[in-house]
């Protein structure tokens, strides 16, 4: 209560603004000193408001030498007190040295604090001795002045170099942290010129420097409070760097103003002129904002800008088709440094449950996806979703095509369903021709001919049974074709066996290499009428002299190629047309290669399981 002076000197409003002034800082200080007790803030918090309580009670003291009731020695305080006024700094250089972790690694930023004290008794000491003097100054009075001021001017920016360093020397938390400091000290030369202002227009000193001492007093200490115990609250970076950017945009705006107010009223009325300047800075306004914005930005806060200068440029290169939408994962991983994000797709016809906490991906009013961050943070939160906006196009084209994926492997899975429903029906068919039609017709024709031999040869009879069996063994022969070309009867033997004995009624000279495989009945079929049609397309068209085979299973995959040295220049017919319909229906490729001149080659791989 000293600090508040005695009854007989002051105002009755003078307690409650120093209060309010005062009591923040206490009690941030006595905060952090519970929070976070093996760090020096708190303390040092604490101190930011013990001095200007020793300053204000030395000064109420030293008043009371002017009134009818003075206080013990209230004559030598007052003397000292006129120029205590330095040691309101002490407790936010001690703020500066210390914070956010205490004093920095060197004897060199020991002797600066040491210093600090020093340099306040000399100036102190100075500014009361010329005050107590009251004759004109010396030169060597003069001097002294100059080396005081100096040497405490000095020790103010030898305290504020450690915050550089620090910025330089500190990894990412300590940089934001000090970003929290950067930013509340830039309010603080803002309300010192409008101290100053308020003064040079008349008002009181205690009203003029009021917000001034607010800065000091509350908006830095609580600036460094949050820094400490939820340095992550806001995203200081992009407050700090829109708080430069309007800072700067408005100082330049009031000398656009100024300058064309100036150069104008010397041809148009005053009104002229200003309506002039208004129209000329309202101009020059939003442009010049956006471009102090992004400077200020790549100074202050350059891991957003680099994120997002990052994602902006991979979003251009996928609309110019120059880098695929997939890999925004890994973009964004990269970009916000989170090696654990994951971006979490909706698929077709299903329900997404991302985890807790997962930031939703959002097209019109529908969740397609999500979000996880391998690293939570309020901050990363927020930098993420800003993120998350930038990177739309290329997420919302990865969505498009996993459902076209989804769509294709359907459509593939429901063809590949439907082949082996018609392998198994030409199974059936044919077992059907073989084991029934086919037996009967034999059986039919035995029985004929045990009535021919029955008869005399001389007779008709015996001729017309004769052309009648003979018919018969002809339709069997059809019929023997037709359940061939349903499905080959020689496949029940293997693949291997099947192609030898196809390519054993060739004309020409074939190098067959086929180990024994086993492989499903859709894809053994495919390759089969595969090989077999390319075979007759050498014997029919390409005036080949050789034709070489080569089947082999690697990988799950059945692939076999059939080339020939013929004409080449092949055109993709009937034939062909089908091969390719019928490979793929098996869920396969069917590639074909033929230059002129430089034969055929035919090339088939068909997935599979052995």
């Amino acid at each position: 209560m000293l600090a508040y002076g005695p009854p007989s000197i002051g105002e009755p409003a003078d307690w409650p603004v120093t209060t309010a002034l005062l009591l923040p800082a206490l009690l941030l200080g006595w905060l952090v000193v519970v929070r976070a007790p093996a760090g020096p803030i708190g303390p040092a918090l604490a101190l930011t408001a013990a001095v200007p309580a020793l300053v204000f009670t030395a000064e109420d003291w030293g008043t009371t030498a002017h009134t009818s009731s003075p206080w013990p020695a209230a004559s030598a305080v007052d003397k000292v007190a006129v120029g205590a006024w330095p040691w309101l700094f002490l407790g936010f250089v001690t703020l500066v040295l210390l914070f956010p972790d205490g004093l920095l690694p060197g004897r060199h930023w020991r002797w600066i604090w040491a210093a600090m004290p020093v340099s306040a008794v000399l100036v102190n000491f100075v500014v009361s001795r010329e005050d107590a003097a009251r004759t004109d100054t010396t030169p060597a009075r003069a001097a002294l002045i100059v080396i005081a001021f100096a040497a405490f001017l000095a020790t103010l920016l030898a305290a504020a170099s450690s915050l550089v360093v620090r910025y330089r020397r500190g990894d990412q938390l300590t940089r934001q942290r000090l970003r929290w400091l950067m930013a509340a000290a830039v309010a603080v030369p803002i309300l010192l010129g409008l101290s100053w202002l308020a003064s040079a227009l008349g008002a009181p000193g205690t009203l003029a420097y009021t917000w001034f001492l607010i800065a000091m007093l509350v908006l830095i200490p609580g600036a460094i409070t949050v820094a400490i115990l939820r340095h992550d609250l806001f995203d200081i970076d992009r407050l700090l760097g829109a708080t430069v950017s309007w800072l700067v945009t408005s100082l330049i705006s009031a000398g656009v103003f100024a300058a064309v107010v100036l150069a104008a009223g010397g041809f148009f009325p005053d009104r002229v002129g200003v309506t002039t300047a208004a129209f000329v800075t309202a101009l020059v306004l939003l442009p010049v904002y956006h471009w102090i914005h992004r400077t200020v930005g790549r100074l202050v806060d350059p891991d957003r800008t680099v994120a997002l200068a990052r994602i902006r440029d991979f979003v251009r290169r996928v609309r110019d088709g120059e880098a695929e939408p997939e890999q925004i994962e890994a973009v964004l991983r990269s970009a916000l440094d989170d090696p654990g994000l994951q971006v979490l797709l909706r698929r077709p016809g299903s329900e997404l449950e991302p985890p807790a906490g997962a930031i939703p991906l959002q097209t019109g009013d529908s969740v397609v996806g999500a979000l996880v961050l391998g690293t939570t943070s309020a901050r990363r939160v927020r930098r993420a979703r800003e993120a998350v906006v930038e990177a739309r196009l290329p997420i919302e084209v990865s969505r498009l095509q996993l459902e076209l994926r989804e769509a294709l492997t359907e459509v593939r899975h429901s063809r590949s369903r439907l082949m082996d429903e018609v392998n198994a029906e030409r199974h059936r068919l044919e077992r059907d021709l073989h084991d029934g039609a086919q037996q009967r017709l034999i059986a039919i024709g035995m029985r004929l001919r045990s009535v021919q031999y029955q008869l005399d040869p001389g007779v008709p009879a015996y001729r017309e049974l004769d052309e009648v069996v003979e018919t018969l063994e002809e339709t069997v022969a059809e019929l023997r074709r037709i359940a061939h070309g349903v499905r080959p009867s020689r496949l029940d033997d293997g693949l291997a066996v099947a192609l030898r004995h196809l390519v054993a009624d060739s004309t020409l000279p074939v190098d067959l290499v086929v180990p024994e495989l086993d492989v499903g009945e859709s894809a053994a079929t495919t390759v089969y009428f595969t090989v077999g049609e390319a075979i007759a397309n050498a014997l029919k068209h390409a005036r080949a002299t050789r034709i070489s085979i080569s089947v082999g299973l690697n990988d799950q995959v059945l692939r076999a190629v059939v080339r020939d040295d013929g004409v080449g220049g092949a055109k993709e017919g009937f034939g062909l047309t089908s091969l390719r319909d019928r490979v793929a229906s098996a869920g396969g490729e069917f590639t074909v290669v033929s230059p002129p001149g430089a034969g055929t080659s035919i090339t088939v791989e068909i997935p599979c399981a052995s």
